[in-house]
């Protein structure tokens, strides 16, 4: 049971290559499916998002369920979570109690109710590194490098563009495609 939800254990991808090998044949079944809701976990005490849990694309067919974890892990599943069942309520103590419920409305979720799904990509993050200091002489000091790791999920619609993508090991919701010289996707179709 991961994030106090029942039966929930999906598989969590660190790299596109992986995705696109074991789960686009999942994602190519979702074109022109429609977006009947979205899902995300709220606290019933504080009325806050849990940025950290999954989020429920519930489709004509199916359930997709997307969640961002560590700084380049992505689970996808399908029709793992049942909505009906209760999830985990905890108490920290003097650090707060959490009573979650599942809430359909989102507002960067609304304008995408009945979309039809045109599209699907995976995104990723250029990921830059400094050596700054070194204990052996052949390595450069100050020597930068980059490599793309994995960052979300990116979905064209009848209505626009969203993308649920990593905000530092949480679910980031974008409703505008990003054009940077720090991103890339790979099309699913």
């Amino acid at each position: 049971m991961k994030f106090g939800i029942k039966n929930y254990e999906p598989r969590f991808y660190s790299t596109s290559i992986e995705i696109m090998h074991d789960f686009a044949s999942q994602l190519k079944k979702l074109k022109t499916q429609r977006i009947i809701n979205v899902f995300s976990m709220r606290n019933k005490i504080d009325e806050e998002w849990n940025e950290d849990s999954p989020i429920l694309l519930e489709l004509t067919s199916c359930q997709l369920e997307i969640c961002n974890y560590k700084l380049e892990e992505l689970a996808l599943s399908v029709n793992l979570i049942d909505r009906a069942h209760e999830i985990e309520k905890w108490d920290f103590g003097e650090y707060g109690k959490f009573e979650y419920e599942w809430r359909n409305d989102r507002q960067e979720f609304l304008g995408f109710i009945q979309a039809e799904i045109v599209g699907i990509e995976i995104i990723e993050q250029r990921f830059e590194s400094t050596l700054i200091a070194s204990k052996s002489i052949s390595e450069e000091v100050e020597k930068t490098t980059s490599n793309w790791i994995l960052n979300g999920i990116g979905f064209a619609t009848s209505k626009g563009y969203f993308s649920i993508c990593n905000g530092q090991d949480t679910n980031q919701i974008c409703t505008y495609k990003e054009d940077e010289k720090y991103l890339r996707s790979i099309r699913v179709f």
